[in-house]
């Protein structure tokens, strides 16, 4: 009898905690609210690690990697944030303020060649999204 209670305590347990494992577990857009969150409180180092994560679990969260951009950029982490702003590029090429950014960390780079293009496409873009929300 020994046997069998502890065979269902242990699984009792394991139930438990992979039930409870589930229902704390965020997705990717829930995570990027998080890390906003922490970024307001200035609480950088939990701001990545939930953008990391959202990126871990949505591969193409474009809102998740462009944060981990900024977040690299803090931390001076330039290459680390130009993969991040391309990637973004990538999946939205219309994402202005990524084409922003990117420059900005071409210029920490001291690429101004590079950081002019990107500044120049970032100005041609948001032009054409702002003709386009004040037509009637």
């Amino acid at each position: 009898m020994g046997f069998l209670k502890r065979t269902f305590s242990f699984i009792l347990l394991l139930f438990i905690v992979l039930v409870t494992g589930q229902c704390s577990s965020q997705n990717s857009a829930e995570l990027v609210l998080a890390g906003d969150e922490y970024s307001k409180k200035g609480d950088y180092g939990k701001s990545f690690d939930a953008f990391l994560k959202a990126t871990e679990l949505d591969p193409k969260n474009v809102d998740a990697l462009y944060r981990l951009g900024g977040i690299y950029n803090y931390q001076k982490n330039y290459n680390k944030a130009v993969h991040s702003f391309k990637n973004v590029i990538k999946l939205d090429p219309a994402h202005f303020n990524a084409r922003y950014s990117l420059g900005f960390t071409y210029e920490q780079l001291g690429k101004p060649e590079l950081a002019k293009i990107e500044f120049d496409r970032y100005h041609s873009l948001k032009k054409r999204f702002e003709s386009l929300i004040t037509k009637d």
